[in-house]
């Protein structure tokens, strides 16, 4: 997570300035082990290009009042390549990332520095039939932080008046839906803006199995942080 609302907006926008006389290496080549016994070597992207696939498509929110422009800019301080597990099409790969260290950020952020072409992701499976039609108001399931044997963690997105929240697992033996509820207060205050972790233990490991967004009934991902 971003500290401020000023570096989350920063970082959506792709407003990443590289500060004066630091050097932030090169890319090269590696070898990718993966899950299903394959390997293959790959590209290792430059630290320029691993943060640009990072953020994806640019949305500047920059300029209103809650995040003037003055303060939307991320300055990159240092950087250097380490590695990081993902999940693959061919099972759980260990890649390099670039870790960069950000002024006035108290944690890095990290870029995987293989190209998205080169890591397909898992085939997104079919929701079962027959689930119950989810309330639309419950709690929005954020990015998956850590992934450990029977153990999953995630961030819960709700509003500053909801209490009570409580994470949800529903297993299969192919899949594992993961969701949120709470308890709505009907006061006046905040609809959104506050986001919780959450950890649920499972009956079971939870293996090759993916992870599956009860509301949206999207396969989510672990990657590495991106803060």
């Amino acid at each position: 997570m971003f500290d401020t609302s000023e570096q989350k907006a920063a970082w959506g926008a792709g407003h990443i300035a590289i500060a004066p006389g630091v050097k932030l290496g090169a890319g090269g080549t590696t070898r990718i082990d993966f899950g299903d016994g394959s390997n293959f070597s790959a590209s290792v992207l430059d630290p320029r290009r691993a943060l640009s696939e990072a953020i994806g498509t640019p949305y500047d929110n920059c300029g209103h009042l809650a995040v003037p422009a003055s303060k939307c800019r991320l300055t990159i301080t240092g950087g250097s390549l380490k590695t990081a597990e993902v999940e693959t099409s061919k099972g759980r790969a260990t890649v390099p990332t670039w870790s960069f260290t950000v002024r006035g950020l108290s944690r890095p952020i990290v870029a995987v520095a293989i190209s998205q072409d080169v890591l397909k992701p898992l085939a997104e499976p079919t929701p079962p039939p027959g689930l119950a039609e989810p309330d639309r108001d419950s709690p929005v399931v954020g990015r998956l932080t850590r992934i450990g044997g029977d153990t999953i963690t995630f961030t819960l997105h709700h509003g500053a008046c909801d209490t009570n929240l409580q994470a949800h697992a529903i297993e299969y033996d192919d899949m594992v839906l993961i969701g949120g509820s709470h308890t709505n207060e009907q006061v006046a205050c905040r609809a959104v803006g506050v986001s919780t972790p959450a950890t649920l233990t499972l009956a079971q490991p939870l293996g090759n199995r993916p992870i599956i967004n009860a509301i949206t009934g999207a396969r989510l991902t672990f990657y590495p942080n991106l803060r």
